[in-house]
């Protein structure tokens, strides 16, 4: 089962695409849908969907700067875009940031399965490639290797951890890391969930948050200079995630716990 995100805010859209997707793509399942392209950025980063479905032109924040802003983040979904607009400059920013998928208003539903389908063998290409990538690291030793495989997939996880702890307050994304551990960035992805259980961004989302309790209670620091201090540059956002991990806003966690 492949997992869909639908990001338009015309909302007769998304439910004709969630119609279309019911009847005649059933190995497909819409975990998520959004109005606007804020939203949007929220619900991929939290659900990991694999493919997002999103318009290009929405009034509070546009797909294509959503979608800059997830592929910034290190999101492995894949992306198609839906338009009415036929201007070489949204092509052109689509294909700079990946997008290889367009689809344009109305929707007909033929193209609309020949396009999801393409993707989805694209994501099963990418997770054989993957797979082989495994085999070779758990089998370059022969059978003797294959501890030594794990340890050092073990080491390579602990790097990373203590990279990113080391770092939360930047923007380090999964092409960084990819770079700076000549590692793939889908195997790096797969890895770490592997591994300690959460996702990558799970896991920067909890440094951060767990960090930004620290300043909360041991300094005077106000809640946008927190924010700002943990690697968030919207206090929107920043206090949103706080509430959602720790229950409660930033400024009643420390009128709450602090002596």
């Amino acid at each position: 089962m492949y997992t869909v995100v639908l990001v338009d805010d015309e909302m007769g859209i998304i439910e004709g695409l969630q119609v279309i997707m019911k009847r005649y793509l059933p190995e497909c399942q819409v975990i998520g849908t959004a109005n606007d392209g804020g939203d949007g950025y929220d619900i991929v980063l939290e659900l990991c969907p694999d493919l997002v479905i999103t318009d290009i032109r929405m009034l509070s924040m546009d797909g294509l700067e959503m979608v800059e802003r997830l592929v910034n983040r290190g999101s492995n979904s894949k992306f198609i875009l839906l338009t009415g607009y036929s201007e070489f400059e949204y092509a052109r920013k689509g294909i700079y940031l990946g997008v290889k998928f367009y689809l344009n208003k109305p929707i007909e539903e033929e193209e609309l399965q020949q396009c999801v389908r393409k993707v989805i063998k694209e994501i099963e290409t990418e997770k054989t490639r993957t797979g082989i990538q495994v085999a070779n690291a758990l089998g370059e030793n022969g059978d003797s290797g294959e501890f030594d495989a794990v340890s050092k997939k073990k080491d390579v996880i602990s790097e990373i951890k203590q990279y990113v702890f080391d770092n939360y307050n930047q923007n380090i994304s999964l092409s960084e890391l990819s770079n700076r551990f000549y590692l793939n960035l889908h195997y790096i992805s797969r890895l770490f969930k592997e591994k300690t259980g959460q996702t990558y961004l799970e896991y920067v989302t909890m440094v951060r948050i767990e960090r930004s309790k620290e300043l909360l209670l041991k300094s005077d620091l106000r809640i946008y200079e927190v924010c700002q201090k943990v690697g968030y540059s919207d206090l929107k956002n920043f206090t949103k995630v706080f509430e959602k991990l720790s229950g409660c806003k930033p400024s009643e966690y420390r009128r709450m716990n602090q002596k």
